[in-house]
């Protein structure tokens, strides 16, 4: 594949229509951000593929097995290191149609991408009163400098944010911009816009855990909207994970539309870290035994936090394999997991309770903690 100078990127431009939604696109076809374009022909390419941040993009047409090497190279050697020498651990790949699947699965042999769905809305022109609607204590306000100037609690909860798409905050300041919610002295959530290009954006928002189930998230879109709607933005996407029940519901009380759900695979850059999540991916499709052999495989790849070792005791129990599943579970607790409740309740580990290992695993926790 070759990558396309920047002043024929238009040429591209057709090979990307499907994905349409994806506004991180048309700001790289825009020039607004600065991402490689890759096709397999520079003057008429039928194939095409880009990347920014975690996000990777397949266009056009699927090619052939030459095609797919130089596609996989391009993935673990250009965006795979750049990604993970910025701090960015797992990615998110899109493509136009199922037709690519199979390109993608040999694209990345080895690297057990996951396929998942994510959830597309875009606004439609309600008018919502919200500042009536907000809680005693609690201000939204406009993200500038008067209110970076100020000294708050936890000021890197929003300037981690704005500098995840800007180069810094001032870049954030001069090109996008976002409501934040405010209770005393800490910021506790923000709304922030996303790939501004053209009279197009989309929103990126988060509160606090302690914050959230409030319907303050809700408040802030409102904010959000209201200011993107007053500086002429007619198109304001929202994406999330198809299963994020709470960002789908903020969305939809915000006045936004379901317009579509669309496949996607995600990974992460470590192979132990993605062997560890394909097991937990599949204990919650009921797949418990390949579950189970996800985990033990990542185990002989390298250190792994202690949820691995508990999803595969819970897992080993699923499947009646108990002696397995209380060596795993003792595992799970040299590496800190120590939530007595959980283990004595969990709906997974009920197999084990006549078990001679399982009193001998409470008597333990019971006496460590």
């Amino acid at each position: 594949m070759y990558e396309l100078n920047r002043l024929n990127y238009e040429r591209a431009r057709p090979l990307f229509r499907k994905l349409d939604v994806h506004l991180p696109l048309q700001a790289i076809l825009a020039g607004n951000v600065d991402a490689p374009i890759y096709v397999d022909n520079p003057l008429h390419p039928q194939t095409a593929l880009t990347w920014t941040g975690h996000r990777f993009y397949l266009a056009g047409t699927p090619g052939n097995t030459d095609l797919i090497a130089a596609a996989r190279k391009i993935f673990l050697e250009n965006f795979a290191m750049n990604a993970w020498k910025t701090g960015i651990d797992s990615y998110i790949l899109y493509y136009p149609t199922e037709k690519w699947e199979n390109f993608i699965t040999a694209m990345l042999q080895h690297k057990y991408p996951i396929k998942s769905f994510r959830s597309y809305y875009a606004y439609k022109a309600v008018r919502r009163k919200w500042e009536e609607q907000l809680p005693a204590g609690f201000s939204i306000r406009p993200v500038d400098s008067a209110l970076l100037s100020q000294k708050w609690k936890n000021p890197d909860f929003l300037t981690d944010e704005l500098c995840s798409e800007r180069e810094s905050v001032q870049d954030f300041l001069a090109k996008s911009f976002g409501v934040c919610l405010v209770y005393g002295d800490q910021i506790v959530g923000w709304c922030l816009s996303e790939y501004n290009t053209g009279h197009r954006c989309e929103v990126g928002i988060a509160t606090l855990e302690e914050f959230q189930h409030k319907g303050l998230a809700t408040m802030l879109a409102y904010a959000f909207v209201e200011m993107a709607r007053n500086r002429d933005f007619a198109r304001i996407g929202w994406h999330c994970s198809s299963t994020n029940a709470g960002s789908a519901a903020t969305a939809l009380k915000a006045g936004f539309d379901k317009v579509e759900d669309y496949p996607v695979f995600i990974g992460w850059f470590d192979d132990t870290s993605n062997i560890a999540r394909n097991g937990y991916f599949a204990h919650g499709r009921g797949e418990y035994a390949e579950a189970l052999a996800y985990y033990e495989k990542s185990f002989l790849l390298g250190d792994v936090p202690d949820w691995v070792y508990w999803g595969a005791a819970c897992d080993a129990a699923l499947v009646g394999e108990n002696e397995k599943a209380l060596k795993y579970l003792g595992e799970a607790i040299d590496h800190g997991f120590n939530d007595l409740e959980n283990i004595k309740n969990s709906k997974f580990l009920s197999g084990l309770h006549d078990t001679n290992g399982w009193d001998k695993i409470l008597e333990r926790l019971e006496r460590e903690s």
